[in-house]
């Protein structure tokens, strides 16, 4: 990967060459207290645009994956004819300032919708017309919260693929650009990129060993929790207490970087017109596993719990999709009113399963 180091004054310049070549930017804006949220960039705005914010809560998979998309159009023609019309809105778009692990939820969308048999035509079209800048987390007080354990999914602070364009601060008024495909190295042709020299790449060393050093939280007994999911040794009296604190919200699933539970709905826009809708659906919420005859066979909210936690804790899913379901964003642990985000998940099968495998010394 090609590196150049630009200046934190021209770091903006980076927004001003991607609109130039044709592209909706968004990038992340502060609002009150600690809020924040990705908004287009315009000419009114840019000088609003942050580089160190705190991580927005409704993540930036929205943009590939919408919160609620119209797939198609359905038109009654006479009594017994349909004329099925596919809509696909996939405007060329660049995503400036996406945070680390937020980089890796996307790259889990990409594997679900994209890495098997069959391939997801909407998420497709959308990801071919996306730019990525990922900016590395460094600000302790902004960047890092209390909540992030991307180290133990190997999220961040860093991402080390699926970008175009990575910027990180280096201090002393210096960024490095890193390119990440032929898009971004492209970008270097701008005057204001400098060349990168061995002092920078060791700088940067030295600054990551400090962020990593600020995730003091760190789920840290995340892939043990992984083994023990995977190998069936987590207890129904286990699974019923995270379920009991469960107040089916689905927050944590519509703030969830790789959550990608849908339904499909259809509804009447005019007399002869229809549309069929794609819509963010949640294992939180009874109806999600109904069937059409009204049965339901995950009635009871600590089999729902389950069934999250095994589909991204359990190594099949893992395997199947060369991803795991966590990035470490600990968006789940923030919004959760029952205490039952990854973070306090993890240390509740902890807790459990190192109790029931203590082995008491045998003396004969």
């Amino acid at each position: 990967m090609k590196a150049r180091i630009l200046n934190r004054a021209d770091v903006l310049k980076v927004v001003d060459q991607l609109r130039g070549q044709g592209y909706e930017v968004l990038a992340p804006f502060l609002g009150r207290g600690h809020d924040s949220a990705f908004d287009v960039v315009s000419d009114a705005n840019r000088e609003q645009v942050q580089i160190h914010v705190p991580n927005p809560f409704y993540p930036v998979k929205r943009f590939v994956f919408p919160h609620m998309e119209r797939t198609m159009k359905i038109f009654t023609e006479g009594k017994a004819e349909l004329r099925f019309e596919p809509t696909v809105s996939a405007p060329k778009r660049a995503l400036f300032g996406v945070r680390s692990c937020d980089i890796k939820g996307i790259y889990h969308l990409d594997r679900f919708y994209l890495g098997r048999d069959f391939k997801d035509t909407y998420h497709e079209q959308k990801r071919a017309n996306l730019f990525l800048v990922n900016v590395v987390c460094t600000d302790a007080a902004l960047d890092i919260g209390k909540q992030c354990f991307c180290m133990c999914t190997d999220s961040g602070p860093a991402a080390r693929e699926n970008f175009d364009l990575q910027l990180m601060d280096l201090g002393e008024d210096e960024f490095m650009a890193v390119a990440g495909t032929a898009a971004g190295e492209a970008l270097f042709s701008a005057p204001f990129y400098k060349k990168c020299t061995a002092a920078h790449v060791a700088r940067r060393s030295l600054v990551l060993d400090e962020a990593r050093k600020q995730l003091k939280d760190a789920t840290t007994w995340f892939s043990g929790a992984v083994r023990y999911v995977s190998a069936g040794r987590v207890s129904d009296k286990t699974w019923a207490e995270i379920g009991n604190r469960c107040v089916e919200c689905g927050g944590c699933t519509f703030v969830c970087p790789a959550c990608t539970c849908f339904t499909v709905t259809d509804r009447q826009v005019g007399p002869n017109e229809f549309e069929r809708l794609r819509v963010w659906d949640a294992c939180a919420f009874s109806g999600f596993t109904r069937m059409a005859g009204g049965h339901n066979p995950r009635t009871l909210v600590h089999d729902r719990r389950n069934r999250r936690f095994f589909r991204k804790l359990h190594h099949y899913f893992i395997q199947r999709e060369l991803s795991v379901a966590c990035v470490g964003c600990g968006r789940c642990a923030e919004v959760c009113h029952g205490d039952i985000g990854m973070p306090s998940v993890v240390e509740i099968i902890r807790r459990a399963t190192t109790e029931s495998d203590t082995n008491e010394p045998i003396t004969r």
